[in-house]
C-alpha cells in the first residue's frame, strides 16, 4: 500500500502549469507582442516621413531651379514681386502627386550688401529673396529653400 500512496505523490507533483501561471506568461507574450507592433509601426511612420522629406527636398530645388530658367530665358523678373509672381504655374513647374510647391511670402528686395532693403514704395534695386516651400499632402513634412535672383542684364536691360 505504501507504494501506492508514493505513485500518487508524484502524480500530483507533476501534473503540470497552474491557471494562474498560464496566464501570467500569456500576459507577458502580450505585452511583448503590443511592443515588438509599436515598434514596426514606428519605423514605417519614420521611414514614410524621411522618404517625403527627401523627396520634397528634391521638388523644392527642381522648383528653384525652374524659376531660374524663367527668368534667364524669358527676362521676367518682377520687381518688388508680390508671392504670386514665381507660382509653379507661371514658371512651368510641374507639380508633383501628393505635392504642393509655392513661394511663401512676397519677395525681399536685397542691396548689394545682401539686407533687406526698405523704405520708399519700392526700393528694388534688381536682386531678390525668394522663400520657397514643397509640403506633403499629408502635411508630414515641408521642405523650404531660401533663394537670390537677380534680373538679367541684357540688349534690352540694364543692370543699375
Amino acid at each position: 500500500m505504501r507504494g501506492l500512496g508514493r505513485l500518487r505523490a508524484g502524480v500530483r507533483a507533476d501534473d503540470g502549469v497552474t491557471l494562474i501561471e498560464t496566464l501570467v506568461a500569456l500576459s507577458i507574450l502580450s505585452i511583448a507582442g503590443v511592443a515588438v507592433m509599436a515598434g514596426l509601426q514606428l519605423t514605417v511612420q519614420t521611414s514614410d516621413i524621411h522618404r517625403k522629406q527627401s523627396t520634397g527636398g528634391a521638388y523644392v530645388r527642381s522648383y528653384a531651379e525652374a524659376i531660374e530658367t524663367y527668368l534667364d530665358k524669358s527676362a521676367h523678373y518682377v520687381s518688388c514681386a508680390s508671392a504670386s509672381a514665381y507660382t509653379p504655374g507661371v514658371v512651368g513647374f510641374d507639380e508633383p502627386d501628393g505635392y504642393t510647391a509655392q513661394q511663401e511670402g512676397a519677395a525681399q528686395p536685397l542691396d548689394g550688401d545682401g539686407s533687406v532693403l526698405s523704405g520708399g514704395s519700392c526700393p528694388d534695386r534688381g536682386v531678390q529673396r525668394l522663400r520657397l516651400s514643397v509640403r506633403s499632402d499629408d502635411g508630414r513634412a515641408t521642405e523650404r529653400l531660401t533663394i537670390v535672383v537677380r534680373r538679367a542684364c541684357g540688349a534690352t536691360t540694364s543692370c543699375d
